[in-house]
């Protein structure tokens, strides 16, 4: 998988063993009054919301040219925040999962 994905790595995606998550732009384009910058081809579509969707389809098209397949129920598009090995991940950044604290907080 990582030689594959060089030329994705570590911009837009970091392997783990067999998990690919896919990183999302790092701004959401504010303008002046803090809303979102649209594509001009379509003004509905926000502009990170756009570049997102074509690394995401890049990175599939690459791995399904080279022969691996996803795993439709591990699979997780578009979502604002994800647990990957542990972490939450968001668009501020990672941190620990809520699971694993209350584990912690709860060890005898």
């Amino acid at each position: 998988m990582t030689f594959i994905l060089q030329d994705e790595i570590p911009d837009k995606a970091n392997i783990f063993i067999d998990d690919l998550p896919v990183k999302g732009p790092k701004s959401q384009y504010l303008d002046g009054h803090g809303n979102p910058e649209t594509i001009a081809e379509n003004p509905g579509i926000r502009r990170f919301i756009w570049e997102h969707a074509l690394d995401v389809h890049r990175i599939m098209h690459r791995v399904k040219h080279s022969g691996a397949t996803f795993a439709p129920k591990k699979v997780q598009v578009c979502r604002p925040e994800v647990v990957i090995v542990g972490q939450k991940c968001t668009p501020e950044g990672r941190e620990p999962d809520e699971a694993k604290i209350e584990k912690i907080l709860k060890w005898p």
